[in-house]
């Protein structure tokens, strides 16, 4: 009888130590739970944290590259903004920044000689003299427009830049409004030749309805020919007058050279 109350007391004593060990196993457990959780949350919170980060960086190189942009336009922004980067071995371009890309900042301004706050000195500006002068020569014989008065008026609206477009929408060399070229028979405005040769036709245009006088179609192209007959003369537009005074200046300068070159 001793014996087996001894036994019983042996059963439950292991019992107890059976019990306490998985009490602590639980509390183990648990705490091994917790330790898991808690790195958990520190790796999600060193995720988020790098890509704020990532995210912070990339809005400060987009505000860098416009800062750049606007330094190049030497304005506020009123030039429009165009990326051109490489792309599997092509030229492309782009209104927004190439991601993760090299690219050139190029600023097409509405009118090379419009802006009345321009620091261009006109009278000894870089002329351009043999860009695209098959191109000119060839518009300027069919349609009769002097050859330095069609140079004078390129340079003034894009500075011989082909690829040079306007918020309101005028496009290339001669900076052609999608109305005018369809009128002229341009079927691709970004095509030098063709930009050339509907502009220097609209010009022509320009200078029969004003009796040939230059001034009044440089004011024409700039205005529209509706303006300068309204006015019965150049418009008392502070634009337009600026435009008209610094053709007329690139013009004899472009004239002059046609002269030296002759002799």
């Amino acid at each position: 009888m001793v014996k087996q109350i001894f036994f019983l007391f042996a059963i439950c004593a292991l019992l107890a130590d059976i019990c306490l060990a998985g009490d602590a196993l639980s509390e183990a457990g648990k705490k091994n739970t917790a330790v898991v959780d808690f790195e958990k949350q520190v790796r999600e919170v060193a995720e988020k944290t790098a890509a704020d980060a990532r995210a912070k960086r990339e809005q400060e190189r987009l505000e860098k590259a416009k800062a750049a942009a606007n330094k190049v336009a030497g304005n506020d922004g009123a030039g429009m903004r165009v990326f051109k980067y490489k792309k599997d071995g092509a030229t492309m371009f782009s209104d927004s920044v190439p991601y993760k890309t090299q690219y050139e900042v190029v600023v097409y301004n509405s009118c090379y000689a419009c802006s009345i706050t321009s620091s261009v000195n006109w009278y000894n500006t870089r002329l351009h003299l043999t860009e695209f002068s098959d191109t000119i020569s060839l518009a300027a014989k069919q349609y009769k427009v002097d050859v330095g008065f069609i140079r004078a008026i390129i340079h003034a609206e894009s500075a011989f830049n082909p690829l040079a477009r306007s918020r309101k929408g005028a496009m290339g060399l001669m900076q052609l409004m999608p109305g005018t070229a369809k009128d002229m028979g341009v079927d691709d405005t970004s095509n030098p030749e063709q930009n050339i040769k509907g502009g220097v036709k609209y010009l022509a245009a320009l200078l029969q309805t004003f009796s040939g006088n230059e001034a009044l179609a440089a004011a024409a192209y700039n205005a529209g020919a509706g303006a300068v007959t309204r006015y019965s003369g150049i418009p008392p537009y502070e634009e337009t007058q600026t435009y008209v005074k610094r053709v007329k200046i690139l013009s004899d300068r472009y004239k002059t050279q046609k002269q030296l070159a002759k002799n």
